[in-house]
């Protein structure tokens, strides 16, 4: 699943020493016309990516800045 689109989300570790990563996202066209995002976790082998992952409409991503 893994193409020059693909973006993994990262955030500090709370002690300072480093970041995290949570998330890769892609994203794809979606059937009604819109965008969808994939998310999975990053490391996986190319065919655990293709069974573990969540796809969601692209406008209900937030930033992570937002949440934290």
């Amino acid at each position: 699943m893994s193409d020059p689109g693909t973006d993994t989300q990262q955030r500090n570790t709370t002690d300072g020493g480093g970041t995290e990563k949570l998330l890769t996202i892609e994203h794809e066209p979606a059937a009604d016309g819109g965008q969808r995002s994939i998310l999975y976790p990053p490391g996986l082998s190319p065919s655990e990516s293709k069974t573990n992952w969540l796809a969601v409409p692209a406008d209900c991503l937030v930033a992570l800045e937002d949440v934290q």
